[in-house]
């Protein structure tokens, strides 16, 4: 299921929105939009359908965030996005014998997300990045004590 985004809602949907984000009653917002206070209750609940809320309040809540993230398209670190890549390729024997293994090996070897904002990654994903970010740094670390003792070597 893909998270609903502001584009699900119809404008008069969004309006109406907009207007209990202010605090505004249904009437009051009926009287404003000029029209009927049961049309605005009911873009209210299309509106909290679509959003997947319990309540109004919810809704405008949900919707609010939307807005002020701008978001049109779920990002790629966003943990459906993430099981959904991970799981398709789990069964599939991967084509063209190295090259492939490689090709999954890049697609499975994702950074967690870094910034200012939480990510709601599951325990699961999250125990799975660090291993990839330790397994990965002493792999690159290997590479490199062997370079150097093999530069010393031929310096000999």
């Amino acid at each position: 299921m893909t998270p609903p985004s502001p584009g699900d809602l119809t404008e008069g949907q969004k309006q109406c929105l907009r207007l209990v984000g202010q605090h505004l009653t249904s009437k009051e917002i009926a009287r404003k939009l000029d029209i009927s206070h049961f049309t605005v209750d009911q873009r209210l609940d299309s509106a909290r359908r679509k959003l997947n809320a319990q309540s109004r309040k919810d809704a405008v809540r949900i919707f609010m965030a939307m807005e002020q993230e701008k978001l049109s398209e779920p990002l790629v670190y966003e943990p459906g996005v993430i099981a959904a890549a991970g799981e398709s390729h789990i069964h599939n024997r991967p084509p063209g014998g190295w090259k492939g293994m490689l090709a999954v090996a890049m697609r499975r070897m994702t950074v967690p997300p870094v910034g200012g904002k939480r990510h709601h990654l599951p325990k699961r994903e999250i125990l799975v990045q660090t291993l990839n970010i330790a397994f990965f740094s002493s792999l690159l670390i290997a590479m490199v004590v062997i370079i150097l003792t093999g530069t010393l070597r031929l310096f000999r």
